[in-house]
């Protein structure tokens, strides 16, 4: 899914975050997605394409709740994590299909695969029109400690890399999400059944995208199941 805010000066939405379908009316996104600075509260989903400019098998639905994970409190960056209640229900179809949450919060996979529509650099002035997909090693919470050892990273993460944390990236650099990403999934493919997918992180924040010893931070899915079921299934 990719998340619209506001109405431009040339009447365009501005496409900032991801997200992912979870339910018929629900998406799951980052906590710092559900408002932009300048575009104020996010306004839409777009669920089923692969490029922005593409209508092909596109459902765009209006959000009728922004949910945000009640131990959200910036500028700290746990839970980051938060719903999208849509107005109404997304319509099943081969591209548009709900996530599976991942249950366990042992990963025995390696890597995950993360996607998205953010820049493909750093320098890039904006985000990408096609939806992208990176392979990302999943990095140890000690190893990744190391990364975000600034006096700004221990006062928005005084706790440090905590368990709801999942730490991913290539520490040679080259492959990341960057701006634009946030909200997105982070997922694993499962052994069985055969080529599907589990959603175990959601993008939450990084440092440079792609640059070496610069892994990025997700919120891991796992950890919020409660909260999560909660919300879209009680």
């Amino acid at each position: 899914a990719v998340i619209g805010f506001g109405v431009s000066a040339n009447s365009e939405m501005a496409w900032q975050c991801g997200g992912a379908l979870i339910s018929e009316s629900y998406v799951l996104t980052a906590a710092h997605c559900i408002q932009s600075r300048e575009k104020g509260p996010a306004q839409r989903v777009r669920l089923g394409i692969i490029n922005l400019n593409s209508n092909e098998n596109l459902q765009e639905i209006l959000i009728s709740a922004r949910i945000t994970h009640p131990e959200h409190k910036p500028p700290m960056k746990y839970n980051d994590i938060a719903l999208l209640k849509l107005v109404y229900p997304a319509q099943f179809t081969p591209f548009v299909r709900p996530a599976c949450l991942n249950t366990e919060a042992n990963i025995p996979q390696p890597t995950a695969i993360a996607t998205g529509f953010g820049k493909v650099t750093y320098e890039s002035p904006e985000g990408s029109k096609d939806l992208m997909k990176v392979q990302l090693r999943l990095i140890p919470k000690q190893q990744c400690s190391s990364s975000f050892s600034s006096p700004a990273e221990k006062l928005s993460m005084p706790q440090g890399i905590i368990d709801s944390l999942i730490c991913a990236g290539e520490l040679a650099g080259g492959k990341d999400t960057c701006q634009g990403d946030s909200g997105g999934p982070l997922q694993v493919v499962l052994r069985q059944p055969y080529c599907m997918y589990s959603l175990i992180g959601v993008t939450s924040f990084g440092k440079f995208c792609g640059f070496p010893n610069s892994p990025a931070i997700y919120s891991r899915v796992s950890h919020f199941l409660g909260w999560i079921e909660s919300v879209v299934w009680s």
